[in-house]
């Protein structure tokens, strides 16, 4: 008798390629079958839950991910370049205008230029004036809206100026009132100590604290995230998140902005 008789024809069927079945367990529900594709599917959900376990404390979320939050300064050139999209939230900017006045004017103009942004969003800045003021007049031909800017006076000249400014940059952060405070300082008058709080303060509040200074001392200072030196041919960005530095621009590009803007007097700032 042939080999082939005793092969049963039940078994001759088990010999031809079929699709693997799988029962499925009662936790995959409405389901009582699954194919190939659905188990590799499973198994590599698995391997992903896995591997997020593990590396759990290394991953970011996506919030983490996105750029910091910024004020555009309706300069395209200097938006476009920093990562903030502007002046960074949260964190400290030094402008860094040279003591003479079309420098330091330049300066506080990109601090206008973003106040006006802010003021068409019906959001609120402060300004604290020293030895260069914003002047009222100035302000209302510009059309800024005057209920959504506060003037602070500059405190009396005395052995406790720095702490009296200080104190003021304190409680105008502080407040939550103001997406951005300036301040024009001729001298260090703070001390590093006294920066680090306000850095601080600027974080919890996202309030972006903008200092207009010529100090040189100030100009690599680690505790300013966005550092631009302004002056009449170039405006250098000297520090800025994420991005090579020094970046520098034409001052031709930034003076088409501000065409208006230079005055001789140190005291008077068109906007």
């Amino acid at each position: 008798m042939s080999a082939a008789k005793y092969i049963d024809h039940d078994f001759e069927n088990e010999l031809i390629p079929t699709k693997r079945r799988w029962s499925v367990d009662k936790e995959v529900e409405n389901v009582d079958l699954i194919e190939d594709s659905e188990i590799d599917a499973i198994e590599e959900n698995l391997e992903i839950t896995i591997l997020r376990e593990k590396f759990s404390s290394s991953l970011s979320s996506l919030e983490q991910l996105r750029p910091p939050e910024g004020l555009a300064t309706g300069i395209d050139v200097f938006d476009d370049f920093l990562l903030w999209g502007g002046l960074p939230k949260g964190d400290l900017t030094l402008l860094n205008g040279k003591s003479d006045a079309e420098a330091t004017s330049l300066a506080t103009s990109i601090w206008m230029n973003t106040a006006q942004k802010i003021h068409a969003e019906n959001k609120a800045v402060a300004w604290i004036n020293s030895d260069s003021e914003l002047l009222t007049s100035d302000l209302v031909q510009k059309k800024f809206n005057l209920k959504k800017l506060s003037t602070v006076k500059r405190p009396k000249e005395d052995q406790k100026e720095a702490q009296n400014i200080f104190e003021v940059l304190q409680e105008l952060i502080s407040s939550s009132l103001f997406e951005l405070v300036g301040c024009h300082l001729p001298e260090t008058l703070l001390k590093n100590q006294q920066l680090q709080k306000l850095k601080k303060l600027a974080r919890i509040h996202q309030v972006a604290l903008v200092i207009i200074s010529p100090a040189k001392q100030w100009a690599n200072h680690p505790l300013f995230s966005l550092v631009i030196d302004c002056a009449r041919d170039f405006f250098t960005v000297k520090r800025a998140l994420h991005r090579p530095t020094p970046f520098f621009i034409q001052g031709s590009v930034i003076h088409a902005n501000f065409r208006n803007q230079f005055t001789s007097s140190a005291r008077s700032f068109v906007c």
